[in-house]
């Protein structure tokens, strides 16, 4: 789950952002997202963050510019779901989103060999992974086919 926002109109250059939580059980304890504080950056990962995937949660986001601040600025509730796959985590399924993978192709003779990377946040990436491999000629119908669990 990644938060992103636009900056305001006229931002100066040294603008650094805040971003903290609240759930929808425990309204009015935002809860500070420690990576994503201060950060120059218009986005904050909190997949690994948000520690129940069944509550509706919302985020805010403050700017500042040396003694300078704006007011919060709240998200709507959002809910932890995703059209994606599916994940077993603690006995409990989550939805989370794969980024595309980077592939290496590398061809020798009459072999292919392809090495796929998938970027994933730090809290899922011990997890298994079921992955389907599909190698066709452009045009053809024909498909090999390959099921590998990482």
């Amino acid at each position: 789950m990644i938060l992103t926002w636009t900056p305001g109109e006229g931002s100066p250059p040294d603008v650094l952002y805040t971003v903290r939580y609240e759930s929808k059980t425990r309204m009015d304890k935002w809860i500070k997202v420690p990576h994503c504080r201060n950060i120059h950056s218009i986005s904050c990962n909190l997949t690994c963050v948000i520690p129940n995937f069944f509550i509706k949660f919302r985020a805010q986001v403050k700017a500042t510019s040396g003694r300078f601040h704006s007011p919060w600025v709240k998200s709507q509730f959002k809910e932890y779901h995703l059209d994606a796959s599916t994940v077993l985590m603690s006995g409990h399924s989550i939805i989370v989103e794969l980024a595309p993978p980077l592939l290496n192709v590398n061809v020798k003779e009459n072999v292919i060999h392809v090495n796929a990377t998938f970027p994933m946040a730090i809290c899922v990436e011990s997890l298994s992974w079921m992955y389907d491999f599909n190698l066709w000629e452009a045009g053809s119908e024909d498909k090999v086919s390959r099921s590998r669990t990482a």
